[in-house]
C-alpha cells in the first residue's frame, strides 16, 4: 500500500513490528512500514527514486508512505520526527540539507528506528547510505569531454548547489580532475543554482553574462542542467555554449542529440530505490549491511547514447 503526503502528515496510530536500531526480531512482511522523505515531486529525478523504492516495497509485501517535503529541510526534518514517533520499521531518506536533519536522524535513533540516506551523506547518521561515488563520476565526465577527436573547452562556468553536500563533491571532483588532467582549462565563474529548477535557470542567466567568453556549463544536478539549457535558449550567447554535468530528462536527452550536451552523468536512480529497500530488508532480518552502497553511474555522450562504461 502507498500513501503520499504532501508537505502534511498524518498523526495516526501504527500497529507494526519495531525492529528500529537493535534489531529486536523478525518481522512479517504485512507488518513492516517504511516511509520514504521525499525532496521534491517537481524532478523526475526523484520521482524514479521513489518508483524503485515502491518496486522493492511491493516485491517484500511491505507498506510505503512518502512525504514530498517540496524542497523545505524543515518539512524533511518534521517529517523524519512525525515517522519516528510513529514507529515505523525504517525512514529512507533523500535529504536537501544533511547538516539540518542531524537532530531529526537523533530522534529517529531514540526510538529505535533506523534512518537510510539516498543520494546523500549525513556522516554517523545513518546505518547505511546509498548513491553514486560523486567524485570519481565527475572525473569520468571530464574524461569524456577530453575524448580524442572532440574540440576541448578551456573556459568553464560551473552551476552548483552549496546547499548539496554531494552536488559540493561533484564540483570539487570536476576541478581537481581538471587541475590534474587539464590544466589548460579554467574556471570562468561559479552560480549557486540551489538545486531549484527556476533559480538554477536564472543563475544560468546572470552566470552566461557575467562570463560571455564561456565554451561550456558544468551543471551539478539535474535543475540546473535544465536551467542551463534553458537559459541557452532565452538567452542566447554570442558564442556556442556546450553543456556537461549530471542526470537525464526530456530536455537533457535532447540537448544530447542537438549536441549542445557533451556528457551527463545518469545515475540508475530507480536502482537506487530497489537497493535502499533491499537494505533495509537485510537489516530488519539481522544480515549484514554495507554502510556505504555504490550504485554505478553511466556516463552518456552525443556519441556514446547507451553509455561510456
Amino acid at each position: 500500500m502507498l500513501t503520499v503526503h504532501r508537505r502534511k502528515l498524518l498523526y495516526g496510530a501504527l500497529t507494526m513490528c519495531l525492529p528500529g536500531i537493535c534489531r529486536a526480531g523478525t518481522p512479517q512482511p504485512g507488518s513492516v512500514h517504511i516511509a520514504l522523505v521525499q525532496t521534491t515531486e517537481s524532478s523526475e529525478y526523484f520521482n524514479e527514486i521513489t518508483r524503485g523504492v515502491r518496486t522493492g516495497c511491493n516485491r517484500l509485501g511491505y507498506t510505503l508512505s512518502v512525504f514530498d517535503a517540496d524542497n523545505s529541510p524543515v518539512a524533511q526534518s518534521d517529517a523524519i520526527e512525525t515517522y519516528a514517533q510513529q514507529k515505523v520499521s525504517a525512514i529512507l531518506l533523500c535529504a536537501i540539507d544533511v547538516y539540518g536533519v542531524r537532530d531529526a536522524i537523533d530522534t529517529a535513533r531514540r526510538f529505535n528506528v533506523p534512518v537510510i540516506a539516498i543520494d546523500a551523506i549525513v556522516a554517523g547518521k545513518t546505518i547505511a547510505q546509498i548513491g553514486v561515488d560523486n567524485i570519481r563520476t565527475a572525473a569520468r565526465l571530464l574524461d569524456a569531454l577530453l575524448q580524442p577527436g572532440l574540440v576541448h573547452p578551456t573556459r568553464i562556468g560551473i552551476i552548483g548547489a552549496t546547499g548539496s553536500y554531494i552536488q559540493t563533491l561533484r564540483y570539487s571532483g570536476f576541478l581537481d580532475a581538471m587541475k590534474k588532467e587539464a590544466p589548460f582549462m579554467h574556471v570562468s565563474g561559479f552560480v549557486d543554482g540551489q538545486n531549484i529548477l527556476d533559480s538554477a535557470q536564472t543563475a544560468a542567466e546572470d552566470l552566461l553574462a557575467a562570463a560571455p567568453d564561456l565554451d561550456l556549463i558544468y551543471a551539478t544536478g539535474e535543475p540546473a542542467m535544465i536551467g542551463a539549457l534553458s537559459a541557452l535558449q532565452t538567452s542566447p550567447p554570442r558564442r556556442t555554449v556546450h553543456l556537461a554535468g549530471w542526470d537525464m530528462s526530456p530536455e537533457i536527452n535532447k540537448g544530447l542529440r542537438d549536441g549542445i550536451v557533451l556528457a551527463t552523468a545518469v545515475q540508475d536512480t530507480v536502482r537506487m530505490g530497489e537497493a535502499a529497500v533491499k537494505a533495509v530488508h537485510h537489516w530488519l532480518h539481522d544480515m549484514p549491511v554495507p554502510h556505504d552502497i555504490i550504485v554505478p553511474a553511466t556516463i552518456v555522450t552525443p556519441q556514446y547514447p547507451h553509455g561510456i562504461l
